[in-house]
């Protein structure tokens, strides 16, 4: 066998896939509403001004650090300032992308065939990577009651002795459901009596809307972001790919959080990890600052079509269930 197992995957199209391609190839014009890509969407914010930092001549200069450019990272701290939430630089990490930072805290935090804890529906990226990294998963599931929800008996009777963390995504892709302050609370316990780690995937937290509420429930609030939460060792991830919609100049980050000594090590760590790659690159770095003071417009952009789009399926819906 020339390959590795962990990539012995099932390469074959499935239906929908041969579908699309046989129509490309006869020319077929193709209306793929599960386009998720912000660059092919016609977004006014594409624009010449979003070029303009990479011209710094900054860029000519390579300075590596394995956390990143400290002004980048008092950049990304800024950002959750404006949150309320208190990061110091010294806590983050620079990296090119979310599926990057994954796999450092795959090889952080685990050994050969270790365990993470990951909800049910998700999207399968997380199976490649775990993959290539050789590293389990098992599925907690959310539930569907009014609401989404973590099935919190579920995520308890999953915890084995090979588990070294539980994901969470939010608010989570596909069901949009954010995690609730009293699910917070027993994840924190959950994770503190099974030295666990929590890493929080937040690459869409910016985009809450007065819709989202339905997916929250009526007297329960949504968790603020994971940043601050400092009772367990905890890891939050984000990025420009979906805060500035800006997914091919592949800058992400991860803030550590967690008590102190813990924090320490796992920075400690994690920083010759990161000090093995040195993949991110300088011009985003050194844009990212301005790129973050675009969010509010560039979000608010992608969210009115959202609402837009969302508005015409129900719409739609209701006139084919006969209700208009």
């Amino acid at each position: 066998m020339m390959f590795s197992k962990r990539t012995h995957w099932d390469l074959k199209l499935n239906r929908l896939s041969l579908m699309v391609q046989n129509l490309q190839q006869k020319g077929e014009r193709i209306l793929d509403l599960t386009e998720s890509n912000p660059t092919r969407c016609g977004f006014r914010y594409l624009s010449q001004e979003i070029l303009d930092p990479l011209t710094n001549p900054r860029n000519l200069q390579y300075d590596p650090s394995p956390k990143g450019m400290i002004q980048t990272r008092e950049a990304v701290a800024g950002y959750y300032a404006d949150k309320g939430v208190a990061v110091s630089p010294e806590q983050i990490f620079l990296t090119a992308g979310t599926s990057e930072a994954y796999t450092f805290l795959f090889r952080l935090l685990c050994d050969p065939q270790d365990c993470f804890l990951v909800p049910r529906p998700s999207y399968p990226l997380l199976e490649f990577l775990a993959d290539l990294n050789d590293v389990a998963l098992d599925a907690y599931r959310l539930v569907y009651g009014q609401r989404w929800q973590v099935d919190l008996n579920d995520l308890q009777k999953k915890i084995s002795a090979k588990n070294r963390g539980i994901v969470v995504v939010h608010p989570n892709n596909p069901t949009g459901s954010y995690i609730k302050e009293n699910e917070l609370l027993f994840l924190n316990r959950v994770c503190l009596e099974n030295s666990l780690a929590l890493v929080s995937d937040e690459v869409f937290l910016d985009f809450y809307s007065d819709q989202d509420r339905d997916s929250v429930g009526a007297g329960f609030k949504p968790a603020p972001t994971f940043a601050g939460n400092n009772n367990i060792l905890s890891f939050t991830l984000s990025g420009l790919s979906k805060i500035v919609g800006l997914p091919q100049m592949k800058l992400g980050w991860i803030v550590v959080s967690g008590p102190k000594d813990l924090r320490q090590e796992a920075i400690q760590r994690l920083e010759m990890i990161a000090d093995t790659y040195l993949s991110v690159s300088t011009p985003a770095q050194n844009a990212l600052a301005d790129w973050l003071q675009r969010a509010p417009s560039i979000q608010k952009e992608i969210l009115d079509r959202v609402k837009i789009n969302r508005r015409f399926l129900l719409e739609q819906c209701a006139v084919g269930a006969g209700f208009k």
